[in-house]
C-alpha cells in the first residue's frame, strides 16, 4: 500500500504525534490500571484534533488544486485568446493586402485604360485632321473659290430674267407641273447652274475598305489568270464560298460572331474542362525512338496458342494419337 503525501509538513507533525501515543512500553500498558473517564476523554480530544488537523489539510491541499487549476485555465484562457487575437490579426492584414493589391490593380487598369483612350484620341483627331485636309478641303475649297469668284450683279440679273420667265408662263398657261417639264414651252432647269469639280481622294476613314477591295481585285486577277491555263471557270465579280480573310464589313460586333471566324475565335478562348479532358485520354505510347523491346513485350503482342478443353467432355483419341 502507498500512500501520497502533499503536505511534508504536516505529515512529520501527525507522525510524532502517533509516536508519542505509542511510546510507552508494553509492560506498563499490561500492568496499568484500566482506563478511566479522564484518559478516554483526553483520547477523544485528540482523535477529534487529529481529525480537525486532517480536515484542514485535505481543505488545504483542495484550495490548492483548485488554485492551481483556476491558474492553469485562466493560461489555457489567455493562450486562446492571444491565438484568435493573432489569427484575426492575421487575416485582417491578409484582407488589407488583398484590398491594397486590389487598389493597385485597379490604379494599373485605370492607367491603361487611359492611356488607350489617349491613343483613341489622338488617333481619331490624326484621322480627322487628315480627313479635313485631304478631303474636304479638296472638295470645298474649288467650289468656294468658284462661287467666290462670281459677279453678284449678273447672278441678279439672271435670277431676274428666270423669274420673269417663271411669271410669264405662269399667266399664260395658268399653272405648271414639276412632274410634268415640256422643254419646247418652259424648262426650269435650264436657269439651275451647278459647279462640278472632282479631285481624287484618299478618305481615311475607308481607307481599310479600299485596300481590302484592292487586295481581293488582286486575288481575282491572279486567280483568273492561272484559271486561264487549266479547265477551272474564270469567277467573275464577288467570290464564290468563303475567302480566305474575313471581309472587314463583318468585323462589327454582332455580325462577326455569326461567321465560321466567330465561333473559331470563340472554341479557341475556351478552357477544356477535366471531365471533357478524360474521354480523349489515350494510354498508346506513341515514341518513334524509344520502342520497347524484349521477351515479355514479345509475349504480350504475340502470345502462345491456348488449349481448347471443354469442362465435362473427355477428349476422344484419334487414330494419331501418341502414348
Amino acid at each position: 500500500m502507498s500512500i501520497r503525501v502533499h503536505n511534508s509538513e504536516h505529515f512529520e507533525e501527525l507522525r510524532q504525534s502517533a509516536l508519542s501515543n505509542s511510546s510507552l512500553p508494553s509492560k506498563s500498558r499490561s500492568t496499568a490500571s484500566p482506563p478511566n473517564a479522564s484518559d478516554k476523554m483526553t483520547a477523544s480530544v485528540l482523535s477529534k484534533e487529529t481529525h480537525m488537523k486532517r480536515m484542514s489539510m485535505k481543505h488545504e491541499l483542495y484550495t490548492k488544486e483548485q488554485e492551481a487549476m483556476q491558474k492553469k485555465l485562466a493560461e489555457t484562457i489567455a493562450e486562446n485568446i492571444q491565438r484568435q487575437k493573432s489569427k484575426k490579426e492575421g487575416q485582417y492584414l491578409k484582407l488589407q493586402q488583398e484590398v491594397e493589391d486590389g487598389k493597385i490593380l485597379a490604379k494599373e487598369l485605370r492607367e491603361k485604360l487611359e492611356l488607350q483612350q489617349q491613343s483613341k484620341t489622338r488617333q481619331f483627331s490624326r484621322m480627322h485632321e487628315e480627313w479635313t485636309n485631304g478631303v474636304f478641303h479638296k472638295l470645298n475649297d474649288p467650289i468656294v473659290a468658284k462661287v467666290q469668284s462670281m459677279d453678284g450683279k449678273q447672278r441678279s440679273a439672271e435670277r431676274a430674267e428666270a423669274y420673269q420667265k417663271f411669271l410669264d408662263i405662269t399667266n399664260k398657261k395658268g399653272g405648271l407641273f414639276r412632274d410634268i417639264i415640256i422643254e419646247s414651252e418652259y424648262n426650269p432647269l435650264s436657269d439651275a447652274k451647278f459647279i462640278n469639280h472632282r479631285a481624287k481622294l484618299d478618305d481615311p476613314v475607308k481607307r481599310a475598305i479600299r485596300r481590302r477591295e484592292e487586295e481581293d481585285a488582286i486575288a481575282r486577277d491572279g486567280a483568273n489568270m492561272s484559271n486561264e491555263a487549266g479547265d477551272l471557270p474564270v469567277l467573275s465579280g464577288q467570290n464564290v464560298g468563303r475567302s480566305d480573310n474575313l471581309d472587314v464589313k463583318l468585323w462589327s460586333k454582332g455580325e462577326f460572331e455569326s461567321t465560321p471566324y466567330g465561333y473559331f475565335h470563340k472554341m479557341m478562348n475556351s478552357t477544356a474542362s477535366s471531365d471533357g479532358s478524360k474521354t480523349y485520354a489515350s494510354h498508346v505510347k506513341l515514341d518513334h525512338y524509344n520502342i520497347e523491346k524484349g521477351p515479355e513485350v514479345l509475349r504480350q503482342e504475340l502470345p502462345k496458342g491456348k488449349r481448347t478443353n471443354f469442362d465435362g467432355y473427355k477428349i476422344p483419341k484419334t487414330t494419331f494419337q501418341i502414348n
